[in-house]
């Protein structure tokens, strides 16, 4: 019994394994007034010290959607990012708040930090992620 189960085992797991698809990057951001896009809904991110310096979008062939991103404390204090202080725009106009963060991230002061967070699936690409320091260039 021990030796069918074992690789069957072996095997359920090595076929679960090639589920998981590589991300490919798709491009480095371009800021992209999220203003010009109609919609009914006013989303923006909460007002916050942060600031996207850059953001490299990535997916896989699932339409699962990434994005490195390097991030920075505009403040002189110490401030600690939420997701809600993140915003993403797909390139159907849409835009979501984040929802969540792959860890609690402190920053000190001035600091600069890189974090990659997962933007679940879209049909769409990401065509920016913003804090509001970021769109507020383009008002």
């Amino acid at each position: 019994m021990k030796r069918i189960i074992l690789p069957l085992l072996l095997l359920s797991s090595v076929a679960y394994a090639n589920n998981d698809k590589p991300f490919t990057i798709d491009n480095t951001q371009i800021y992209t007034d999220s203003s010009l896009f109609y919609s009914e809904k006013d989303i923006r991110p909460v007002g916050s010290d942060f600031k996207v310096k850059t953001a490299i979008t990535m997916s896989n062939e699932e339409g699962e959607r990434a994005a490195l991103l390097s991030i920075e404390n505009l403040s002189s204090g110490r401030r600690t990012l939420e997701p809600h202080h993140l915003m993403v725009t797909y390139a159907d106009g849409s835009a979501k708040v984040l929802s969540n963060l792959p860890e609690k991230l402190s920053f000190k002061a001035g600091e600069t930090i890189n974090i990659t967070v997962n933007l679940g699936k879209n049909l769409y690409p990401v065509i920016s992620v913003l804090t509001s320091n970021n769109i507020n260039r383009y008002l």
